[in-house]
């Protein structure tokens, strides 16, 4: 009997640009072909029922407006007003008018704080009807 001899074995090459080229493919694809989802549609908001039928909507006609400065000031209806004076005179607008409308606005350079502390004493005034301006 014969012995075959053993031919020395090589390591064969791998042609990776045909894998790169299908690994692309195959991502283009994927990428081309997704769906996003849309996050804001999936946000569950609660809105106000409407009014009853029998109920007159009535808009007011003068809104109150607030501006806050930078320099711990306020203006009431184009009145500059202290921060005592502002809290007495939206305490008495709560408890004659509770749906009056305030215009909180802001000036660029006044304080986020400020703000706050104005919506706080709208608050406690039982004044819900409120909007927030940036001033430019």
């Amino acid at each position: 009997m014969r012995k075959k001899r053993i031919a020395s074995l090589q390591a064969g090459e791998l042609n990776l640009t045909a894998m790169i080229d299908v690994a692309f493919q195959l991502l283009s694809f994927f990428v081309m072909t997704m769906v996003p989802t849309d996050v804001l549609a999936q946000i569950d908001v609660t809105r106000p029922s409407p009014p009853p039928p029998g109920k007159i909507i009535t808009s007011p006609l003068h809104p109150i407006s607030i501006t806050v400065l930078p320099n711990d000031s306020y203006v009431l209806n184009d009145r500059s007003i202290s921060k005592e004076n502002l809290n007495n005179a939206l305490t008495t607008l709560g408890a004659t008018d509770p749906e009056a409308t305030i215009i909180v606005s802001c000036t660029p350079k006044s304080t986020h704080g400020k703000m706050v502390e104005v919506l706080d004493i709208c608050a406690k005034a039982k004044l819900t009807s409120l909007s927030v301006v940036s001033l430019e």
